[in-house]
C-alpha cells in the first residue's frame, strides 16, 4: 500500500476524522467519489480503480451497518481478556460467541501485551455482573480488566414501524443501492433517502467496513499531552510534522467527547517499522508531548446474533 490508498482511507469519512463506534471503523456509504478524489488529488475514476484494488486485496471487502445499543435501551461495555499464548485467541474468538449480548471482539498487541478487547450491551448491572463473570470464566487465568464504559453518541429517535424495517433492510443488504433496497421495502426511493438521512442522522445506525475484511495495517497512536499543552495547539503540529497521521476524531474512541482529558489520538501505517518509529519519534519531539503508545489490531469478529435478534422482534418479516 502506499500513501495514495492510505488518503482514500482517511477520506472514506467526510471530514477525514476516523471514528470507532463499538470498536468499528465508521464510514460513509455515500460520501461522493469526485469528494474523496478533491481531496486526495487525484480523478474519480482513479479512486474507483483504488478501491476496486484495495477490495481486492481484502482490505476494504463490503460494508455492514451496525446500529446503536440505545434503540434497545442498552448501553456497551467493554472488558479485556489477556492473552498468554496465540493459540488460545481462536478459542477464545468461538467460546465468547456463547456469551449472550458479545456483539464484537478485537485481538490487539501494545507496548504492554496481548488482549482480546470483548464488546457486550448490557441494559441493567446484572446483566452486566452475569456476562462478566461468564466471560471471566473463559480467561485462561480468570483475570479479566473491566467492564468498562464504552461512549457511543446518543440516539435521538423513536424509530417508527418503517424505520423498522428499513434499519433490518440496510442490516440484511448493506451494499444495496436506494433502487434495490426501496424496492424489496416497498416505498419509494425518495422516501427511503429521506428516511436514510433521518435515520443516520439521528444516530441509530451507521456504517461500517466488512467483517470479513483484512485488518488494514495501521498502528493506533495515542497521544499523552503534559497537563500545559492544549490539544488545538499540538493536533496541528502533529499533522504538520507527520502527514500520514489520520486523526481519531473526539467523538470516536470509546470516551465522552466533552471529556476534558479525552485522548488524542490518530492511525498511523504500521507496515514498515522504521517508518514508524520515525513517525513516533517525530511527535515525542514536538513541544507538549509526553508520551506515545502504540497498538496494532491483529484481527476482529463480528458477533451480529444479539442485534438480529431483536431486530427481527421489532420488525417481522412481512
Amino acid at each position: 500500500m502506499d500513501a495514495l490508498d492510505y488518503s482514500i482511507y482517511r477520506y472514506l469519512s467526510s471530514d477525514g476524522a476516523i471514528r470507532f463506534w463499538g470498536s468499528r471503523r465508521v464510514i460513509d456509504p455515500h460520501v461522493p467519489m469526485r469528494e474523496i478524489a478533491t481531496k486526495v488529488g487525484l480523478s474519480e475514476a482513479g479512486v474507483r480503480a483504488r478501491l476496486g484494488s484495495l477490495m481486492e486485496r481484502g482490505f476494504l471487502r463490503g460494508s455492514e451497518v451496525g446500529l446503536n445499543p440505545a434503540l434497545f435501551d442498552t448501553s456497551l461495555v467493554v472488558s479485556e481478556l489477556p492473552i498468554a499464548e496465540p493459540r488460545e485467541v481462536r478459542r477464545l474468538f468461538d467460546e465468547i460467541a456463547l456469551v449472550e449480548g458479545v456483539t464484537f471482539a478485537r485481538d490487539i498487541l501494545d507496548e504492554e501485551s496481548r488482549k482480546l478487547f470483548v464488546y457486550y450491551v448490557s441494559d441493567n448491572p446484572g446483566a452486566t455482573a452475569r456476562r462478566t463473570a461468564l466471560l471471566r470464566r473463559l480467561s485462561p487465568d480468570a483475570r479479566l480488566r473491566g467492564p468498562t464504559p464504552y461512549w457511543l453518541p446518543p440516539c435521538t429517535l423513536d424509530p417508527s414501524r418503517l424505520d423498522w424495517r428499513l434499519l433490518r433492510e440496510f442490516r440484511e443488504h448493506p451494499d444495496a443501492t436506494l433502487s434495490e433496497s426501496s424496492k424489496r421495502v416497498g416505498v419509494s426511493p425518495k422516501t427511503e433517502a429521506g428516511r436514510l438521512r433521518r435515520l443516520i442522522g439521528s444516530k441509530a445506525c451507521w456504517w461500517t467496513i466488512g467483517s470479513s475484511s483484512e485488518e488494514m495495517p495501521l498502528a493506533l497512536l495515542s497521544v499523552t499531552l503534559r497537563p500545559d499543552a492544549p490539544a488545538e495547539v499540538v493536533l496541528p503540529a502533529i499533522q504538520a510534522e507527520t502527514p500520514e497521521w489520520m486523526p481519531v476524531a473526539p467523538d470516536g474512541y470509546g470516551q465522552p467527547p466533552s471529556r476534558p482529558e479525552g485522548p488524542v489520538a490518530g492511525l498511523v501505517p504500521s507496515e514498515a517499522p522504521a517508518k514508524l518509529e520515525r513517525v513516533v519519534r517525530t511527535i515525542l519531539s514536538l513541544d507538549g508531548v509526553e508520551n506515545v503508545h502504540r497498538t496494532f489490531a491483529l484481527g476482529s469478529r463480528t458477533y451480529p446474533a444479539w442485534f438480529d435478534e431483536r431486530l427481527e422482534k421489532a420488525s417481522p418479516p412481512r
